[in-house]
């Protein structure tokens, strides 16, 4: 398959999927951010909630916001305020119906390169989970989706999940792609059933051969520069993958992890539900989920 336009150089259309509540304040400013950054154009999506059926007896009973048409102008004024001088021009797009329906249907439209949204959080426990609308984003659209959680500021450094599958190839090149200046980590967490062969030296030894490996041949298919692999710091750690990301991400200040995800149906309902969903759950910074363009529509 072909790959998209995106997957080698950063997107020249971004769209930005806001319910206007506080959650998606900092994706705003990180959308306004990368529209600067990368001189794109900026598509701002807001999908309104259907109105109940009923009729009122007298139209001056009704708020203004609730009459008709008016309540697209309110909100599209609203996203103007939020939005200010930051960037020059930019489109809004007022939709009614299924959120992640239309967020897919405005960026295949308009074709957009990346989606950029906000993460549900839970105050009591103070924990990031992917919400509804997100899930089926990534379900249904193969542009990459952005979900932030931090103060937009231009990312430092990033890691990139893997497990040296053909998905989180196609996520390594295309985050390279996005941001070919940003230092990259490669990190490989993986588990062990039998965890006591850990202790046996020799074990030890022959397990990170084959990693090494494993990351050597990785890197050599990847569409990386050179001077892109001599930057690359790889990570081979045991423990689960999201445990890893999380402690790396914390102690070294990482603000983005990019994670690969494939498969329809099931089997990538399987993914989103383990490891993507533990991950964006635990990252203490922004995730970028991209999907391999082979990965069609369930």
């Amino acid at each position: 398959m072909t790959e998209p336009a995106w997957s080698k150089a950063p997107p020249k259309k971004i769209l930005l999927a806001t319910d206007m509540s506080s959650r998606c304040d900092r994706a705003l400013d990180k959308s306004v951010e990368l529209a600067g950054r990368w001189n794109a154009r900026l598509h701002v999506l807001h999908v309104l909630e259907r109105e109940p059926a009923w009729e009122p007896t007298e139209i001056n009973d009704v708020p203004s916001w609730r009459r008709g048409p008016d309540r697209e102008r309110i909100v599209e004024e609203q996203i103007r305020r939020d939005v200010g001088e930051a960037i020059g021009s930019f489109k809004v797009h007022i939709e009614e119906g299924d959120a992640a329906a239309a967020i897919e249907r405005v960026a295949r439209d308009q074709g957009c390169e990346l989606i950029v949204t906000g993460v549900a959080r839970d105050e009591t426990l103070g924990r990031y989970f992917l919400g509804t609308t997100v899930n089926k984003i990534v379900r249904r659209t193969p542009v990459p989706t952005l979900v932030v959680k931090r103060r937009a500021r231009p990312y430092s450094r990033m890691v990139v999940a893997t497990d040296f599958s053909d998905s989180s190839l196609h996520a390594l090149n295309v985050a390279a792609a996005f941001f070919p200046d940003v230092p990259l980590t490669l990190l490989h967490g993986f588990e062990i059933s039998f965890s006591g062969f850990l202790e046996r030296s020799d074990f030890r030894d022959h397990l990170r051969a084959i990693e090494n490996e494993a990351t050597t041949d990785f890197l050599a298919r990847s569409s990386l520069t050179e001077e892109q692999r001599r930057r690359v710091t790889v990570l081979i750690e045991h423990g689960a993958p999201e445990t890893m990301i999380q402690a790396y991400m914390r102690d070294k200040d990482v603000p983005l992890v990019v994670l690969g995800t494939q498969g329809r149906s099931a089997a990538f309902d399987i993914l989103i539900g383990s490891v993507a969903r533990r991950i964006l759950e635990s990252a203490p910074g922004d995730v970028l989920l991209i999907r391999e363009p082979k990965a069609a529509k369930a």
